[in-house]
């Protein structure tokens, strides 16, 4: 065999956390211990004594914080893989890092992305169509300068993340809350509300606050709305990369044949933050219309991450943390559910995504519940009630699993419940 095919192999297993390297010695079998359902968890990394002795550690992010809702396990990234890849592209591509950068993306990253797609997903698209940006802000600017204009209707999705709302509005856009339900966007709902909308902003596979998947039928409906009547679809899929349910519900890009929907997805949530890697796969007819004048991404991290794909990381990398993510889930409804047994009945669990809901009831004060999370050094997700455009307004928050270590999810969810008992007794002698 290759060299080279030994070396990846190694190194996914190492990545793994299955080996471990010593210096001067070889590469091992790693120590494991034992955890949850037999769980294998990376080595523990050795003091290095060539360290600074006295080094200060840098500040904790929220992300390290307990039960940070959308957070990926930036605990097992593959940093010995990251590491030696950088290499590889410091030594062949040095020049190319330090250039100016493609404003829409560097190629390699864009063709990685629509394999990845067409793998993952069974999107197909052309790599002109890719788009990449730091975040989804950036590329709803561009998409929403180019398809639409000041004062049209925007269909948005009631209750929904306040900042895409601001971020409609600061583009002098009209966002119209449509109600959502357990089958997603309300359709007909939106058709009696603003039946002139040129666009709808929406996050069919897992619904940000609620959760709540968009059902086949609504799937169907919502593209032949923007069909009939030359409207545009943003569909944001940044949180739909991990998935709990075997059934996969069709993307509405894939409904689309008359190329009304432009696609969202973002590494930042399937693979780490700090990554600040978005993309969206734009119709052909929008192209020429988009207006992208400096890239916002370090080419360094586009070319690393096209090699992550391309050498069968990521691909590796993602199917590791499918299985973190889905035992992290069970740890944590497990022990909420120790600790407040109907705490998670009403709201049911996500198909998608690295959220939990917790619904509290229109009366709780979920902005105070959030407020004692944060200092009791619980990162939760912003209030329900915020959510909310108009009245109707129900009480909850989101928590998260994915990033939160085994250990530390049971003692998080029992201080979690004893906050909301304090600040919420009725929940809890409800959930009781």
């Amino acid at each position: 065999m290759s060299r080279t095919t030994v070396v990846e192999a190694y190194d996914r297993l190492a990545a793994a956390g299955y080996v471990e390297s010593r210096p001067r010695a070889g590469v091992f079998v790693a120590r494991q211990r034992s955890g949850p359902r037999g769980e294998r968890r990376c080595p523990v990394p050795r003091h290095d004594p060539l360290a600074a002795p006295h080094a200060p550690e840098l500040p904790p992010g929220s992300y390290d914080l307990p039960l940070a809702p959308g957070v990926p396990a930036i605990d097992r990234f593959p940093s010995a893989v990251w590491a030696r890849l950088f290499t590889q592209l410091l030594d062949t591509a040095a020049e190319r890092i330090v250039g100016w950068g493609d404003p829409r993306g560097e190629w390699p990253l864009r063709e990685a992305i629509a394999e990845y797609l067409a793998a993952t997903r069974g999107l197909r698209c052309r790599v002109e169509q890719v788009i990449v940006a730091s975040g989804s802000q950036p590329l709803v600017e561009s998409i929403v300068r180019a398809a639409v204009s000041p004062g049209d209707a925007v269909w948005f999705e009631e209750p929904g993340d306040p900042a895409s709302r601001a971020v409609l509005e600061s583009l002098r856009l009209r966002p119209v809350p449509i109600a959502v339900d357990e089958h997603g966007l309300d359709v007909e709902a939106g058709l009696a509300a603003a039946p002139d909308a040129r666009l709808a902003l929406v996050a069919p596979s897992h619904h940000y606050p609620l959760g709540y998947p968009m059902s086949v039928d609504r799937r169907w409906a919502l593209v032949e709305w923007a069909e009939r009547h030359g409207a545009w679809i943003i569909e944001n899929e940044i949180d739909a990369d991990y998935r709990f349910v075997s059934r996969r519900r069709p993307a509405l890009y894939a409904l689309d044949a008359a190329e009304r929907v432009i696609y969202l997805g973002s590494f930042n949530k399937s693979l780490a933050p700090g990554l600040r890697v978005g993309y969206a796969v734009v119709p052909s007819d929008l192209l020429p219309r988009l207006r992208i004048l400096a890239p916002t991404v370090c080419v360094a991290t586009q070319l690393l991450l096209a090699r992550f794909w391309s050498s069968g990381h990521l691909a590796a990398h993602l199917a590791l943390l499918r299985d973190v993510h889905a035992r992290r889930r069970e740890l944590l409804v497990a022990a909420l559910e120790r600790a407040a047994p109907r705490l998670l009945e009403a709201s049911p669990l996500p198909e998608a995504g690295l959220r939990l809901p917790l619904r509290l009831g229109r009366s709780s004060s979920d902005e105070t519940i959030v407020r004692a999370c944060a200092a009791a050094g619980i990162k939760v997700g912003r209030a329900f009630s915020s959510c909310y455009a108009g009245p109707g307004r129900v009480a909850g928050i989101t928590v998260g699993f994915a990033s939160t270590p085994d250990q530390r999810i049971r003692p998080a969810a029992a201080k979690l419940v004893s906050i909301i008992r304090a600040a919420a007794p009725a929940v809890l002698r409800r959930a009781v």
